[in-house]
């Protein structure tokens, strides 16, 4: 089996960079240094970029956000974020990273400890419904404008912007995968019997992979549950495992126990430095799409920073910073990328107007009915 030795390097590192559908395995909680202790960081041109997002904010001494928000990419995101914008306002941001579901919970629990949220479609729908979200003034956010018409207010005018946009496809190792796939029906294929991943439903990308099986034999989510359930249980025979840590999968893919993953496109951006060997595919029938957001807590006690920090997170500068690195597909309109830097985003005007987008308000509403089916077919995974 040809796998090449960065890969089984490369394993331990994605725990740190990658997460998908669920995030890192283990949650990491860091306080932010203030911004009198923060360093210059001139070290590039995109560092440079973010601290000048930075240059026209009002001071904020003294005042302290607490952000719940993903466990990848961490020191990047000191770097391009929270360390620029700590050093322009003088506040001090605490940051605490963590798995969706996990996140949701504890903000569930205890809203009081939590300041700015930075998660997923179908989570931050979830702690809307629960009244857990406050409303945004637009007439703060001055970069909202340069946004995407559907990245503005994905989930109404009174809520914050998406900042990323991310597809689902599929990636599959041609060295140890029997064939080419091109679509998500090759994934049936019994030549993978035992040799594929799929996400939990109760994952972020869960439901973009049941609304993509759904979509493929022409079926409504919440309209045709059995007959999706049904078509779910004939692909069971090659599903090696379902899971909730892309982390996990990428090194199921590294050790070769699985040939092929349903993944979203920023996992691929980390794994593909693995090997060579890893295809990512765009399936024909198409790829629904899921966006991240960042909003604010109702209850934070600093709203005007807070507000601050949210049109920061969407400013120009930042949006290419975080690009550049590869961590997160920009949302702003006048974000211009190499085809070497875009490559595998959901980036670009044509890709985002033509983005197939579930309706989370089914999701939601059928999401407990899914979990306990998913888990009567899945049980032994």
């Amino acid at each position: 089996m040809k796998k090449k030795i960065v890969s089984v390097m490369m394993a331990a590192a994605m725990a740190a960079s990658l997460t998908a559908c669920g995030g890192s395995a283990k949650e990491e909680t860091t306080a932010a240094a203030s911004a009198a202790e923060t360093t210059a960081a001139a070290e590039s041109g995109a560092e440079t970029s973010a601290a000048e997002a930075g240059t026209e904010l009002p001071n904020f001494e003294g005042q302290e956000l607490k952000v719940s928000t993903f466990s990848f990419n961490a020191e990047l995101l000191q770097k391009n974020v929270y360390d620029p914008f700590m050093a322009a306002t003088g506040c001090k941001l605490i940051v605490e990273g963590g798995k969706n579901a996990e996140r949701v919970t504890k903000i569930k629990e205890t809203p009081e400890n939590y300041d700015i949220v930075i998660i997923g479609d179908a989570f931050i729908a979830d702690l809307i419904d629960q009244g857990l979200i406050d409303t945004v003034d637009s007439s703060k956010l001055s970069n909202l404008d340069s946004l995407y018409d559907n990245a503005k207010a994905p989930f109404g005018e009174q809520y914050g912007p998406a900042y990323t946009f991310n597809r689902l496809g599929i990636v599959y190792d041609k060295a140890t995968c029997p064939i080419e796939i091109t679509s998500w029906a090759d994934l049936w294929n019994p030549e993978l019997a035992g040799a594929i991943a799929i996400p939990d439903i109760t994952t972020t990308s869960g439901p973009l992979f049941y609304y993509s099986v759904a979509q493929m034999d022409g079926l409504t989510p919440g309209k045709d549950d059995d007959a999706i359930f049904a078509k779910m249980e004939e692909l069971k025979p090659n599903v090696m495992k379902t899971y909730t840590s892309a982390n996990d999968t990428i090194t199921m893919l590294n050790q070769g126990e699985i040939s092929a993953a349903v993944l979203l496109d920023f996992s691929y951006t980390a794994a593909k430095s693995a090997s060579d060997d890893y295809v990512w595919v765009d399936p024909t029938e198409g790829s629904y799409s899921g966006y991240n957001t960042i909003n604010i807590i109702k209850g934070c006690k600093n709203k005007e920073l807070a507000e601050a920090f949210v049109n920061f997170y969407i400013s120009k500068e930042v949006q290419l910073a975080e690009a550049v690195d590869g961590v997160d597909s920009p949302v702003r309109t006048d974000v211009e990328l190499t085809p070497e830097q875009a490559a595998n985003f959901t980036y670009g005007k044509e890709m985002i107007d033509n983005l197939m987008l579930p309706d989370w308000a089914v999701i939601n509403a059928n999401k407990a009915d899914w979990t306990t089916k998913w888990n009567e077919l899945y049980s032994v995974q």
